[in-house]
């Protein structure tokens, strides 16, 4: 009776393991449906739990955030495979505040490429907060430099950051899941500092965009000619336009919108702003070549969505 008893409990301590694992492996089995299908179990889906890549947004969709910085530039671009920043505004506080609390707002805390354009205080007024703040991995910028208190700033944080730097040289594409952007400008060494800017066609399925920070081509300005005169028609084509220098008439010539043939445009500029931008002479100039234009002094920021095959003004 006594050996009987023995070979009882240890025959309820062998169900008990067993019982014990086979729990274990449900609770695992269950762990990874939720994980793949989340609303199977009313939870919302991670579009991304290791990274701030499409954060907000809609699986394959692309968006480009025109921020509203007044007389400067911040656009970001939110995409499936991660995060782009071109330029950080001027040094009004109140506009480096406006950034930092849009990126936060959708939930970056990554950059995964930060374009300096070029070193013009309206484009880098709030570089060195977004290189210590945020994580930025890639910092492409133009071999041009600046004796500004701004571009003092942004080199001190850009030592202090773990960014890889990287020089804008034409013709070099980077992508960014299914995000290709390829350097169109500089294409020579200029000496103003506007020609120098970096000029990046971005291309996401069927649909092109174009940011051309302050890059010129009317009047005195060179880096719009020499797109013309260097890359094919099919090459500049773009479905959506950052105009060049907040719509300033030494930008936007109507040789280089005839180019791009853009069905959107962007301008940022501030209300008011005492360069009178967007001036009467561009947007004639777009309007003639049947471009839809939005500007941030008359609505803010701009917010454009790309599924891959459009992109459309959201607000």
């Amino acid at each position: 009776m006594g050996r009987t008893s023995k070979r009882i409990k240890q025959q309820q301590r062998k169900a008990k393991k067993i019982i014990s694992i086979f729990i274990v492996l449900i609770a695992l089995v269950l762990s990874l449906v939720a994980y793949l299908n989340p609303e199977l179990f009313g939870q919302e889906p991670d579009d991304n739990p290791s990274t701030d890549a499409g954060l907000g947004e809609d699986a394959g969709e692309v968006r480009v955030h025109v921020i509203d910085v007044g007389q400067g530039d911040s656009i970001l671009l939110t995409a499936p495979g991660g995060n782009v920043l071109f330029d950080a505004g001027d040094l009004a506080s109140r506009h480096e505040q406006a950034i930092k609390n849009y990126l936060t707002d959708l939930g970056i805390t990554t950059l995964d490429y930060f374009i300096i354009t070029h070193p013009d205080a309206d484009h880098i007024g709030g570089a060195d907060m977004i290189l210590t703040d945020f994580t930025v991995k890639n910092v492409i910028m133009p071999d041009i430099t600046s004796n500004s208190q701004a571009f003092a700033a942004m080199l001190d944080a850009l030592e202090k950051s773990q960014a890889n730097v990287i020089e804008a040289v034409a013709g070099e594409t980077y992508t960014l899941g299914d995000l290709n952007l390829k350097i169109l400008a500089p294409l020579k060494k200029y000496s103003d500092t506007n020609d120098m800017s970096v000029v990046i066609r971005a291309t996401y399925g069927q649909v092109s965009m174009m940011f051309t920070g302050d890059a010129e081509g009317n009047l005195e300005g060179k880096s719009e000619k020499d797109m013309l005169a260097t890359y094919k028609a099919s090459e500049l084509d773009c479905d959506f336009l950052k105009v060049g220098h907040h719509g300033s008439d030494t930008s936007s010539s109507p040789a280089f919108v005839q180019a791009v043939s853009p069905k959107i445009a962007a301008i940022s500029c501030g209300a008011g702003n005492k360069y009178g931008h967007p001036l009467q002479s561009v947007l004639d100039t777009l309007n003639a070549a049947g471009v839809v234009t939005y500007r941030t002094d008359l609505s803010g920021t701009l917010v454009f969505v790309c599924d891959g095959k459009t992109i459309e003004y959201k607000k």
